[in-house]
């Protein structure tokens, strides 16, 4: 009897040393509601993505962890769900190193998206050019990045390349970098990126900063200037908490001829597990988007 429990006793620790050590791990989100686009043949939409990210690691003696990612996906309009190309990665204290469907510097940058709102999570103060990003969907047989960051403190460097198709002889690749640093309430991110999504000579720069007046508040200025988008766009965005309620403003300007100022107002309330997220926008066409609906992170 004795060996019996001291036989369970052995294969629970050993069990426990690699749960500790490998595993796989299973996140994602969940979003649906109604999206109005004044342009669209039939304004007023169901919006809905549920999203699966399957992560898979294990730790060497020496404390180097490999892991890789595989998204499943499916958003409204898709007749199924998909998954994506794989990403590969190895990390070690503050480095980590990304080959495949990676994650690029340029889209990582910190304060890049932080004017966007509503449950689908949009602005017109995002990027409008071209580059390449994580990508959740297909990608092209041959397509190919590899990623790099580093972290210290308050500090995040990043760069990245990203090969549409490695098989061939002269093909344009995109290459990006990002800095992030924060200190107290301040916090700036940098990032720029050459041949981006592969097109030659299309070149992109982001420089953004953002001030954390309290608990409650926070202002940030984006400045975006892309050749492929065909002018710099200036985001000025702020937010503030009342208890369960985030509420959210941006206006950006597209130095474009013809095109209107944009701007946008948004609230989130705090379902305690989820959120009700809605906004109305104006785009730089003068049209109208607005949508309401949840998102639930797990």
């Amino acid at each position: 009897m004795k060996k019996i429990l001291l036989a369970t006793t052995l294969l629970a620790s050993t069990a426990t040393v690699a749960s500790a050590e490998t595993g796989v791990t299973l996140s994602g989100y969940g979003r649906f509601g109604l999206t109005y686009l004044d342009t669209r043949a039939v304004e007023t939409q169901v919006t809905t993505r549920l999203r699966f990210n399957i992560d898979g690691k294990t730790e060497t003696d020496s404390g180097v962890t490999f892991g890789g990612r595989i998204r499943i996906q499916h958003t409204n309009g898709a007749t199924a769900a998909t998954a994506n190309a794989a990403m590969l990665y190895a990390s070690f204290e503050g480095f980590r190193v990304e080959v495949g469907n990676v994650n690029t510097a340029f889209d990582s940058a910190g304060l890049i998206y932080n004017a966007e709102m509503g449950f689908v999570d949009s602005s017109y103060g995002d990027p409008q050019g071209a580059f390449f990003a994580y990508a959740s969907g297909a990608t092209p047989a041959n397509y190919t990045g590899v990623f790099a960051s580093y972290s210290m403190g308050d500090f995040t460097g990043r760069i990245s390349y990203v090969n549409p198709d490695q098989t061939v002889s002269g093909s344009t690749e995109e290459l990006s970098v990002s800095f992030d640093y924060a200190s107290g309430p301040f916090a700036v991110s940098l990032a720029a990126y050459q041949d981006g999504a592969g097109i030659a000579n299309n070149d992109g720069f982001f420089l953004g900063a953002a001030y954390t007046i309290n608990d409650a508040a926070t202002v940030g200025l984006n400045y975006i200037d892309e050749d492929s988008a065909g002018g710099r766009v200036v985001t000025l965005y702020g937010n503030y908490t009342m208890g369960a309620t985030t509420l959210r403003a941006y206006v950006a300007d597209l130095d474009v001829a013809g095109a209107d100022t944009a701007y946008g107002l948004g609230a989130d309330y705090d379902l305690g597990g989820a959120r009700l997220s809605g906004s109305i926008q104006s785009g730089y066409a003068g049209e109208t988007w607005a949508d309401v609906g949840v998102r639930f992170d797990f």
